[in-house]
């Protein structure tokens, strides 16, 4: 059953990324005979600006992770060298 689930989420996953592909080149060919070469411009510059604020957002997101996972490490650094002066803190009372 695992292996049919597999297969048909992999079928699905192909067919929508050909799909997908083929809308993102066919859409832009379909501009460039209804729009005029100033349209074009607008399109392809607010394009790029789509795609540079996308690329930013994943940067941030990564970078996000990133921090916190430094401090989670830190956190946890700090942690073991509090557990490490405590039971040093208990040998030292108890002796």
């Amino acid at each position: 059953m695992k292996i049919k689930n597999n297969l048909f989420k992999s079928v699905i996953l192909t067919l929508s990324s050909l799909a997908v592909g083929f809308a993102a080149i066919a859409f832009p060919f379909n501009l460039f005979s209804t729009l005029t070469s100033d349209a074009m411009h607008v399109v392809f510059i607010s394009e790029i600006i789509i795609y540079f604020f996308v690329a930013m957002i994943f940067l941030v997101v990564a970078d996000k992770k990133k921090q916190r996972r430094i401090k989670l490490e830190q956190r946890h650094e700090k942690r073991k060298a509090k557990i490490e002066s405590v039971k040093r803190d208990w040998i030292d009372i108890a002796a």
